[in-house]
């Protein structure tokens, strides 16, 4: 039997399992979120910063709470992840210098309690704006991430963690794996009074080459953990894992929500879509959690609007729970990310929310049949409530296969006939802009439950389709 939050946190859905329920409603989750860090950065203002995703009806936001800090300017200058001296972790520091970014090691032995009044109360004013946080444990350790760990031998008193950064993610380190248990059980008790938390254990599981079977046994051992720990504790929080090639608990009972990255498969990443082609059988949520990189990897001058509309239109439309396109302009300088190009993104993403709660969407399933061709080829996903309603997101662009996936937009003029294959009725079939939400074209249609062909209206890249039975 799946393992569901208790009542009143949020949950899986008793109406369709695809979708979360958060306070008696079902609920889409949507942002474009800062990179992990509001809480470990000390001076981000995370008020602000909460204030910027709800002014735009956003509702999500994750965060790594301290086992990984990464060092200086590893993907911006400036970055969350990375704030050096300023970092605050859940264990204080000692009095013995050293520390690989500066200042002195850690204490494992002793929590930090401005630490933890510093987690409560960013969860606190993220519940007062109805934003769902999710509470990430571990990510695999790139680069340098494992010398800038607190658990690095040589960041703290007690030389915990002598391993590698492979090492890291297994059962092999009997030291190290008992202070990550004691991390985990630490976060959940101090936050398990909140509503508005998911946890997951780790990112990118196996993208530095971590054995997928000790990748798998050490994310289970933190599963098991979890599930101890709130057994004791009144509540009882959704758990979550991603979705990587060699680990999958898409079909464990205990781990309900599916986690995915990136559009397409991306190195050992399945890739959001991928995954809505290949896991939606389990009858889960899936998020996409974790998108070509704004203000980083991609800039105003590389389409970033297109890319960032692309990505979460043909997942959200598609079925998914979940969407986050990962957002670099949030820094401690601009808590707010305020600039003309974030206020675009974000923007786009309340569109898209609006798009999709036009329709009682908690009806709706994935649908790949309905709409069976399009005349000059192209990318397709929707969703619908057979004989009812039909959401569909068309779009002309192509992904890279690179460990930065992402789509490249083949912008140009289109106006393709659809093939439509619907039960018997009328409907009104309605052609709509993503970028404005502008309805481009109206037809009323009579189906006789064979093949409908229609044209479209001219485009650039894509369109959005939304169609309606009389009467429904």
């Amino acid at each position: 039997m799946l393992r569901n939050a208790s009542q009143g946190v949020i949950r899986v859905s008793e109406k369709n399992p695809h979708y979360f329920e958060y306070k008696n409603k079902e609920v889409l989750l949507i942002t474009s979120a800062e990179h992990y860090g509001a809480i470990i950065s000390k001076k981000f203002d995370y008020v602000k910063y909460l204030d910027m995703l709800a002014e735009y009806d956003l509702n999500y936001t994750r965060i790594y709470p301290g086992a990984i800090v990464q060092p200086a300017k590893y993907w911006l200058t400036e970055d969350m992840m990375a704030p050096g001296e300023d970092a605050i972790v859940p264990w204080v520091r000692s009095d013995e210098p050293g520390n690989f970014l500066g200042g002195n090691k850690y204490d494992l032995s002793k929590w930090d309690a401005e630490y933890f009044a510093r987690l409560r109360g960013s969860l606190t004013e993220a519940d007062k704006r109805n934003i769902i946080v999710e509470i990430c444990f571990f990510n695999c350790m790139q680069g340098q991430y494992w010398e800038s760990s607190p658990l690095h031998r040589n960041n703290n008193i007690q030389g915990i963690g002598n391993c590698d950064r492979v090492g890291f993610q297994t059962l092999d380190d009997e030291d190290l794996v008992r202070e990550q248990m004691k991390y985990i059980e630490k976060i959940i008790i101090e936050t398990n009074d909140f509503d508005n938390i998911i946890y997951e254990f780790v990112d990118e599981p196996t993208t530095v080459q971590t054995p997928s079977r000790k990748a798998y046994l050490w994310i289970d051992k933190q599963i098991e953990k979890a599930i101890e720990v709130e057994e004791k504790l009144p509540k009882k929080h959704l758990l979550a894992q991603q979705l990587e090639i060699g680990v999958c608990f898409a079909d464990d009972d205990r781990v309900p929500v599916i986690v995915t990255q990136y559009i397409q498969l991306s190195w050992r990443q399945l890739g959001g879509v991928t995954t809505l082609d290949n896991c939606y059988c389990y009858n889960r949520p899936i998020e996409l959690n974790e998108t070509v990189y704004v203000g980083s990897w991609i800039t105003e001058k590389d389409d970033l609007f297109s890319i960032s509309r692309l990505e979460a239109w043909e997942f959200m439309v598609g079925g998914g729970a979940s969407f986050n396109q990962l957002n670099g302009y949030y820094q401690v300088s601009n808590p707010s990310g305020e600039n003309a190009a974030n206020r675009k993104i974000l923007a786009g993403l309340k569109d898209l929310r609006t798009f999709l709660e036009s329709f009682d969407f908690i009806k709706m399933t994935r649908d790949v049949e309905t709409l069976r061709s399009v005349s000059i080829g192209a990318s397709v996903n929707g969703m619908s409530e057979n004989g009812r309603q039909y959401a569909y997101y068309i779009h002309h662009s192509f992904p890279t296969l690179d460990s930065k996936a992402r789509y490249i937009p083949s912008h140009g003029v289109y106006k393709p006939e659809i093939t439509l294959c619907l039960p018997e009725g009328e409907y009104t079939v309605m052609f709509i802009e993503p970028e404005t939400l502008r309805v481009m074209q109206e037809t009323a249609v009579i189906s006789d439950g064979n093949d409908l062909t229609i044209k479209c209206p001219r485009y650039t890249l894509d369109i959005a389709i939304k169609i309606i039975a009389k009467g429904a």
